[in-house]
Formats: C-alpha cells, sequence, structure tokens
C-alpha cells in the first residue's frame, strides 16, 4: 500500500489514521517571587487527554487572578525534567 505525504492511501483513495501521541504532562505553579524564581506550590496538573492549550490558558489566567501580584507559571515535563514556558501575574 502507497500512501502520498497528503495521508491518503494513494491505491484507494481512503484516508489514513493520524498517528497516536502522548503528551506531555503540564502544570501550573505558584513561584516564590518572580519568572524565575523557585516553585511554592504546584496548583494544578494536567495529563494526556487533560492536556488542552485552551483549558491550560483559562486555568492559568483564573489561578493568577487568586494570588494577586504573584507569578503563576506554566510548565511542561520533558527529558530534562520541568520545562517553564508561559507566565501571569493579575
Amino acid at each position: 500500500m502507497a500512501l502520498s505525504s497528503s495521508g491518503v492511501n494513494s491505491s484507494n483513495g481512503t484516508p489514513r489514521a493520524a498517528p497516536v501521541t502522548a503528551r506531555c504532562p503540564r502544570r501550573l505553579v505558584l513561584l516564590s517571587d518572580g519568572d524565575d524564581s523557585a516553585v511554592v506550590e504546584v496548583l494544578a496538573e494536567f495529563t494526556n487527554g487533560d492536556v488542552s492549550g485552551n483549558r491550560l490558558h483559562a486555568e492559568l489566567q483564573r489561578r493568577a487572578g487568586e494570588h494577586p501580584g504573584r507569578t503563576v507559571a506554566a510548565e511542561w515535563l520533558g527529558k530534562l525534567g520541568w520545562t517553564r514556558f508561559l507566565w501571569c501575574r493579575k
């Protein structure tokens, strides 16, 4: 069976299944002082099906509102550990 670059089986025109990939866990954390400071508390964790950009952004905004003047950050778990990629302060 030959597959085209568009993901369609060129012999009969049927679409192929998209590969299923696991998403890296993500978490929202409260920081002690600023963008580069230590984690004081893990506020929320997201795994596999829970991981959604829209959901994570909305939850980050909500949690920042619960901690006015403090920095809340989003991190993802990679091969080298937790990596911070988004910050919010209200």
